[in-house]
């Protein structure tokens, strides 16, 4: 299970993805089922930070939450840690070099 502080990045995460998220797509289709998704998973994030538990255990949100990883959400989470180890590496490199 995750903590209120994994919640908490999760959600700020994907603000800023749906903040990013450009009306269309580069196929020239529209982008408001992405944004829809987005909405709710926020929503159902929000959820839980105000209440400690998720409001339908069916969702992907509650997938993830429960650590049951095969909600998209998982992707993002993966994806934010391999940000924060690149981010580490670069650090160490400006290090050495100084």
């Amino acid at each position: 299970m995750k903590t209120i502080e994994n919640v908490k990045l999760m959600k700020q995460v994907l603000i800023n993805e749906l903040a990013q998220l450009p009306e269309k797509n580069i196929f020239g289709d529209s982008n408001d089922s992405d944004q829809t998704r987005l909405h709710c998973w926020i929503i159902d994030l929000t959820y839980i930070e105000k209440f400690g538990t998720t409001c339908d255990d069916n969702s992907e949100v509650s997938f993830w939450y429960h650590d049951e990883c095969w909600s998209p959400l998982c992707d993002y989470e993966d994806s934010l840690k391999d940000f924060e180890e690149h981010e580490q590496l670069l650090r160490y490199a400006v290090w050495l070099n100084m």
